[in-house]
């Protein structure tokens, strides 16, 4: 049996125990990449389980996948999904805080995200949410009330071994922020929106700005030259109170047994 979605890890290892006791071999294979990565059928796919079972279900993992890796035992799959989505998530909430300070700073969008994506500060992250972000553009990627449970996840681990994670707790901080504003359902890019309320400005391209003629916005691309407008927050806007523990609102519990997405392969 093979479980392709993305669960927590503690729920991996007690499905995995349970189909062992009935003589089933299982393997945990979360995906990465999207959904265009996913149509293409180039996932990358990380797989916890025994090594024969791995190799028996490669073959079919090769129709939607062109990495696929065996990380190690059952469970080991999930982990390293983990981890790749806490640095996506670290990023994104580095990206929410810094470039509104660019916009507040009086520089020009556009030219900002050119350099960060041509110099040392790029990232996936910033590749993929930056273009969007300048546009007004949240609804591309996983919504974040959806994607939240990873936070949960590193919570429960950080709390249960005692491995101390402050840049993460950081970032746990601005999603929840942006949670607690109301931009659930859009993705992680929509995290920028706390702080341009807190600092007044929109981090958007000129074309994007309330008041832009709608050709300009039709044709505008990423070399357009904006201006950073700064917007003086609405007087029932509401700031998020400062949260008094990193992972605040974040229960450790051991998490409940999953059944979600398994495929099985005989």
């Amino acid at each position: 049996m093979v479980d392709l979605s993305t669960v927590p890890h503690a729920a991996t290892i007690d499905i995995g125990q349970a189909l062992e006791a009935r003589g089933i071999a299982f393997v945990d294979a979360p995906v990465s990449g999207m959904e265009a990565r996913a149509v293409d059928g180039t996932l990358a796919i990380m797989c916890g389980g025994a090594s024969e079972a791995f190799e028996r279900i490669r073959p079919q993992l090769a129709h939607i996948g062109n990495r696929i890796l065996h990380m190690g035992p059952v469970g080991s799959g999930q982990l390293t999904k983990l981890v790749n989505q806490l640095l996506f998530d670290i990023n994104a909430a580095a990206l929410a805080e810094v470039l509104p300070m660019a916009a507040k700073m009086g520089l020009d969008p556009d030219r900002v995200g050119e350099v960060v994506n041509a110099g040392t500060g790029r990232s996936y992250a910033s590749e993929f949410f930056i273009p969007r972000i300048l546009h007004g553009n949240f609804a591309d990627g996983y919504p974040m009330q959806a994607a939240y449970k990873d936070l949960v996840s590193a919570a429960g681990l950080s709390a249960e071994l005692g491995i101390p994670m402050p840049v993460l707790a950081a970032a746990t901080v601005t999603y929840q922020a942006a949670l607690l504003r109301g931009h659930g359902s859009q993705d992680k890019g929509a995290m920028i929106r706390v702080f341009e309320d807190l600092l007044g400005v929109q981090y958007r391209s000129q074309s994007a700005l309330p008041g832009a003629p709608q050709a300009a916005r039709r044709d505008a691309g990423p070399s357009l030259q904006a201006k950073a407008t700064l917007t003086g927050l609405s007087d029932n806007a509401t700031v998020p109170r400062p949260c008094s523990s990193p992972f605040s609102g974040i229960r450790a519990k051991r998490p409940m047994r999953s059944s979600r997405s398994l495929a099985t392969y005989r």
